[in-house]
């Protein structure tokens, strides 16, 4: 090989480890996006899912108030007309 070979293919390796290294900083960069949106997309769904649960709460307290004696004579009362016996039904027009 000659002098003049050695310097070209010197350059050839210099040149193709400069565009890998922009290619590994490029790939880098897209994937350091793309997890950016990923976190905040989590971070969505995180606030999503704590939403939800609180509203699984309330339903669960509303649905235990719901079994109460207390909501049943109520219901009964306004909804079904229903009286105790011995009671007078008072109606008011």
């Amino acid at each position: 090989m000659t002098k003049d070979n050695s310097k070209n293919l010197f350059k050839i390796i210099v040149a193709a480890v400069a565009v890998f290294l922009v290619l590994l900083v490029v790939a880098l960069i897209y994937n350091l996006v793309r997890l950016s949106a990923e976190n905040k997309r989590l971070d969505s769904l995180k606030a999503q899912a704590a939403y939800y649960e609180s509203i699984i709460g309330k339903n669960g307290e509303f649905i235990d108030y719901c079994q109460t004696p207390e909501f049943i004579e109520q219901y009964a009362r306004e909804y079904l007309d229903m009286i105790y016996r011995g009671e007078t039904p008072v109606g008011v027009n």
